[in-house]
C-alpha cells in the first residue's frame, strides 16, 4: 500500500473538514440571515476547489521523471497550488467582500442567534483539529533545522503544505470574526457589526492569498535558496581537498523537496582529471548529506583567473 505523506494526509483532512462545514454553515447562513455566516460559506466552498487542486498537485507531482521532464514533476505542485491561491482570492475574499457590501446597501435583519453560535463554534473547533494536523510534521521540522515555524512557513518549497498551514490558521480566525460580528449583531440589535465581520473576513481572505500567490510565483519563475544557505554550500565546496576556490554556485528550487545545485570550482593544478572528479563527487556527498533535499549537483572545473599584465 502507499504511504500517504504528511501534505496529502493534511489535504485530505481539510478537504473533509470542508465538506462538513459547508452544509453546516449553508444551513445556518439560510436560517440566521448572517452575512458573515454566507461569507464563511463560500469561503468553504472555496476551499474545497482549493483542497481538490492541492491534492491533484500532490498527486501529479511524485510521477517519475522521463525523456519530457528530466527533473521530474514537482513543479506541478508549484502550478497546482497557484490556481489554489486564486481560488482563495476569487472564492474567498471575494465573495465575502460582495457579501460585504451587498449588505450595506441593502440590510437585512439578523436572526436565530443560538443556531449561528453553534455552527461557528463547531467550524472553529473542526478547523483548528485540521491545522493541527498540518502543523505537526512542521513543527518538527522547524524543530530539527533549529528554525522558527513562521521561517520554515516563509522558506517552503512546498507550496501544498504552506496553503494548508496559512489557509487553515486564516479559516480559523475569520471563523472567530465571524462569532464576534454575530455576537456584536446581537448586543447591539443592529446588524452593521455583522456586515463589519464579512468585510474582515474578505480583506483577511485577499491577503491570504496574497501571500500565497506571491511565494507560488516565485517558486514557478525559479526561486533560489536563502543566501545563508547558499553560504553554507559554498563553504562546504570550498573546504574539499584539492579546491582552490568556488567561482560561482547558486541552487534552484525545482520541486516541493528538490534542488538543484550549479557551480563553478577552480581546482589545484596539480589535481588529475580522476582527482578532480572524485572532489566533484565528495562535494556533491556532502552537500546531499547536510541538505537531503538536493537531487542534482553540477560543478564545473573553470580554470584560475589570470592577472593581467601590468596589474
Amino acid at each position: 500500500m502507499r504511504e500517504v505523506e504528511p501534505t496529502e494526509r493534511g489535504v485530505l483532512a481539510s478537504l473533509g473538514v470542508d465538506i462538513l462545514e459547508a452544509g453546516m454553515l449553508a444551513a445556518a447562513a439560510w436560517l440566521t440571515g448572517s452575512v458573515a455566516l454566507r461569507s464563511q460559506v463560500a469561503a468553504a466552498v472555496g476551499d474545497m476547489a482549493v483542497q481538490v487542486f492541492l491534492l491533484i498537485g500532490v498527486i501529479s507531482s511524485r510521477r517519475p521523471l522521463d525523456d519530457r521532464h528530466p527533473l521530474g514533476y514537482g513543479r506541478e505542485r508549484f502550478f497546482w497550488s497557484f490556481l489554489a491561491a486564486v481560488g482563495i482570492f476569487i472564492g474567498g475574499g471575494g465573495y465575502a467582500l460582495d457579501q460585504a457590501i451587498g449588505a450595506a446597501l441593502h440590510p437585512s435583519p439578523v436572526g436565530h442567534y443560538t443556531v449561528g453560535y453553534a455552527v461557528l463554534g463547531a467550524t472553529i473547533v473542526f478547523d483548528l483539529l485540521a491545522l493541527e494536523v498540518a502543523v505537526r510534521p512542521a513543527r518538527r521540522e522547524a524543530k530539527r533545522r533549529g528554525i522558527r515555524l513562521w521561517t520554515l512557513i516563509r522558506n517552503s518549497t512546498d507550496p501544498a503544505a504552506t496553503t494548508i498551514l496559512v489557509g487553515g490558521a486564516s479559516a480559523v480566525i475569520s471563523g472567530v470574526v465571524a462569532l464576534l460580528g454575530l455576537a456584536l449583531s446581537q448586543l447591539t440589535r443592529s446588524a452593521t457589526l455583522d456586515t463589519v465581520a464579512s468585510l474582515l473576513i474578505g480583506v483577511l481572505m485577499l491577503a491570504t492569498s496574497g501571500f500565497l500567490l506571491r511565494t507560488n510565483r516565485e517558486l514557478l519563475s525559479g526561486r533560489g535558496v536563502p543566501p545563508s544557505m547558499l553560504r553554507a554550500m559554498r563553504g562546504i565546496v570550498a573546504a574539499q581537498e584539492g579546491v582552490a576556490g568556488v567561482a560561482d554556485l547558486f541552487a534552484v528550487v525545482v520541486g516541493p523537496a528538490s534542488l538543484i545545485v550549479n557551480g563553478d570550482v577552480i581546482f589545484d593544478d596539480e589535481l588529475d582529471v580522476p582527482a578532480v572528479e572524485a572532489t566533484i563527487r565528495s562535494s556533491a556527498d556532502e552537500l546531499r548529506k547536510r541538505w537531503p533535499s538536493i537531487d542534482y549537483v553540477y560543478l564545473t572545473p573553470v580554470p584560475k583567473p589570470r592577472v593581467a599584465r601590468g596589474a
